[in-house]
């Protein structure tokens, strides 16, 4: 940047730039299905949703309801009760006092009052478990990968509500189990045709102070 305010840590990583938002938490509190925001997000990309549940439960049809610059809360069926923090590369004028920084087009851009997210770590490759039948005239992919769940992470739900490409001719809806016992996650999409394959990333974080 040709001026500003940039601070780097003990490693020489930038950890706060003039020009670049941090990935900044703006709700956080508990959920048990549905979730309405105390205001909305008003980022026009749908704010990045994390979850931890409070036990072993599956995760399906997840929506970031509202639409942009009004995202209003999210949902899914099952999945709670358990904790949440939605966050955006977006600030917030929240602290009375503190420190704040605005980017080249006047946004806020970080403000002391709201707490930052870090990306913790990704899921990208997945063990194939084998399939069985739903007795509903479609069958049940199983997938896994080594998950450590007692770091306290969340977990993004942004795309668990996807579908995925099916075999030959449908899509497969997706879904996703922690499962607390076998410390892991266990992927599994319900489908005509269902993939043997699954490239759905997991992304994980946490808030920080």
């Amino acid at each position: 940047m040709a001026y500003g305010v940039s601070f780097t840590n003990n490693s020489d990583t930038v950890i706060l730039d003039s020009e670049f938002s941090r990935l900044v938490v703006l709700h956080k509190g508990t959920y048990n299905g549905v979730v309405t925001f105390p205001t909305p997000v008003t980022s026009v990309e749908p704010p990045l949703v994390f979850v931890r549940p409070d036990g072993s439960y599956t995760l399906s049809y997840a929506l970031i309801n509202g639409s942009p610059g009004n995202w209003t809360g999210f949902s899914f069926i099952n999945g709670g009760p358990g904790k949440y923090f939605a966050a955006a590369f977006k600030s917030e004028a929240k602290a009375k006092y503190g420190f704040r920084v605005w980017n080249p087009a006047g946004e806020v851009i970080f403000d002391s009052g709201t707490p930052a997210a870090q990306f913790t770590r990704t899921i990208s490759g997945w063990t194939y478990l084998g399939s069985s039948s739903t007795g509903q005239g479609t069958s049940r992919a199983n997938f896994t990968a080594p998950s450590p769940l007692n770091s306290g992470d969340y977990m993004m739900i942004n795309n668990i509500g996807m579908d995925v490409s099916g075999g030959s001719i449908r899509a497969s809806k997706l879904y996703c189990t922690w499962e607390y016992a076998n410390n892991r996650i266990l992927m599994f999409t319900v489908g005509v045709t269902n993939p043997t394959s699954l490239y759905v990333p997991v992304v994980f974080a946490k808030p920080i102070s």
